[in-house]
């Protein structure tokens, strides 16, 4: 009976030292960002499986903790998982990435709070170019940057499109000050960017009336594409799963609203891409050149307190579908939160019962 007790006992051991090695994650962010450029998350795990979900959310901690963004990331095959988070319009301060788990979660203490600041200097440049110019030719850009000196600065302006006008090109600076004529071809919106010696980016918006625009002689498309759609039911942990068979040119895709979703798409090149800038009373929404490829999409609510039935829109395509099998693209086997489980409270005490009840005999 010694015998069998002790190879009870050895058992209860070896179930608890299973549970003493928990998996672990490890954040990588970087220790400041500019504001208006985005924020990139990385991490790696270990001892975790691939399709485990859980949430990245990003504070500011500056003065009290506010929770400003979250988005579900996957672990991967190798371990790792990745988010992009928008830092447009936010102060400079204090902010942090954090882990969040369904229930009690498997990463235990080390799914450490990562600190990091944004760094806000928009007050450092005064614009003394016209924000609205007639057109003459030529966008004028000039401003002047505090403290800053003689270094000179790279200058990029492109139309609202995104098409370049003057590429990036570093011009000089005189005790801070700056002054560039673009050439332009037409009225219309155009984009300013300038970049000191640091990095950072500075935006400036121009609008320039008058003029003609310039348009190319080509024939328009016979068939510019149609709007179709689909349906399917998604929660945090069964995600939706659509495949865009698209036509070429510009696609956009759009969700329903009542629900806060999460909307992601990989594109023909293999890019995956997230977004998540609405709440419940606005559909996602997003546009993106197409090639006449497929692009496969996700899509699931922001809260896991959250489900129901998400349509997808999406205009200039060929058609849309509900397709199961698009989770393998996101390296989903369909995200679940089911890990190696804890060990049931129940064993701890049935094992010591067990044991008691042989030494008796």
């Amino acid at each position: 009976m010694k015998r069998i007790g002790l190879s009870l006992f050895c058992l209860l051991c070896l179930l608890l030292a299973g549970q003493a090695s928990a998996a672990q994650v490890y954040l990588n962010v970087p220790a400041s960002v500019n504001a208006g450029q985005s924020l990139e998350v990385t991490g790696t795990t270990s001892g975790a499986n691939p399709g485990y979900a859980f949430d990245l959310v990003f504070y500011d901690a500056t003065y009290t903790k506010t929770e400003l963004a979250r988005q579900q990331v996957v672990l991967q095959k190798d371990g790792t998982f990745s988010a992009t988070f928008s830092t447009d319009g936010l102060t400079a301060g204090q902010y942090s990435i954090e882990i969040q788990e369904q229930g009690d979660g498997i990463f235990g203490s080390t799914k450490k709070p990562v600190l990091l600041k944004i760094v806000n200097r928009t007050a450092d440049l005064t614009v003394s170019s016209p924000l609205t110019q007639a057109y003459d030719g030529t966008l004028l850009v000039a401003g002047s940057i505090k403290n800053y000196g003689n270094a000179g600065v790279q200058l990029t302006v492109k139309t609202a499109a995104g098409d370049s006008v003057f590429s990036p090109r570093y011009i000089s600076t005189s005790n801070g000050a700056f002054s560039q004529r673009v050439p332009i071809h037409a009225g219309g919106q155009y984009v300013a960017e300038i970049m000191d010696n640091t990095s950072y980016v500075w935006t400036v918006e121009y609008t320039v009336t008058g003029g003609v625009a310039t348009t190319a002689t080509t024939e328009p498309s016979v068939d510019e594409g149609r709007t179709y759609s689909a349906s399917a039911t998604a929660s945090r942990t069964a995600p939706a799963y659509f495949a865009v068979a698209t036509l070429g040119g510009a696609v956009t895709i759009t969700t329903s609203s009542g629900i806060d979703w999460v909307l992601e798409y990989i594109d023909e090149n293999g890019v995956r891409t997230t977004v998540n800038n609405q709440g419940t009373s606005a559909p996602e929404r997003v546009t993106f050149p197409a090639g006449g490829g497929t692009v496969y999409v996700k899509v699931a609510p922001q809260l896991y307190t959250d489900s129901g039935r998400v349509t997808l829109t999406a205009s200039n395509v060929a058609s849309v579908a509900v397709d199961a099998s698009v989770a393998s693209k996101f390296g989903d086997p369909v995200p679940t939160t089911t890990q190696a489980s804890p060990l049931p409270l129940w064993v701890v005490p049935a094992a010591l019962g067990a044991l008691f009840l042989l030494r008796r005999r």
